[in-house]
């Protein structure tokens, strides 16, 4: 088992977070550091199917989402495993069938029952 990567920058001081610390909320500054400690193979899980609700909402969870993962990303560089290693055995593996498991990459691909395509 290899040794888990070492970060990049510190929570505190990931780049993301410095750059707009003078206009974000001490909520969300405290949800970005958040997402930045998450471990180098978990990265924030994106909004459920029925969380964003397709109405334009300013911010929309979904942007909300985005900028964590920007944030986690740039903590970890390189080293990151954004699938948590749940697709590594089926990647892997032979390309029979393969429409099933790569077809799928959260609920970004997925729509919710009677939303719009934008």
């Amino acid at each position: 088992m290899s040794p888990e990567p070492l970060p990049i920058y510190t929570p505190q001081d990931t780049p993301f977070i410095k750059k707009r610390r003078n206009r974000l909320s001490t909520t969300r500054t405290k949800q970005l550091i958040r997402a930045a400690e998450r471990a180098y193979d978990s990265p924030p899980p994106p909004p459920g199917l029925g969380e964003c609700c397709g109405s334009s909402c300013d911010p929309c969870v979904t942007d909300l989402w985005k900028e964590e993962l920007a944030v986690w990303r740039e903590r970890w560089g390189e080293g990151a495993v954004e699938d948590g290693g749940l697709n590594s055995s089926s990647s892997s593996g032979s390309s029979s069938g393969s429409s099933t498991t790569e077809g799928k990459e959260g609920c970004g691909k997925e729509k919710m029952p009677g939303s719009w395509e934008w």
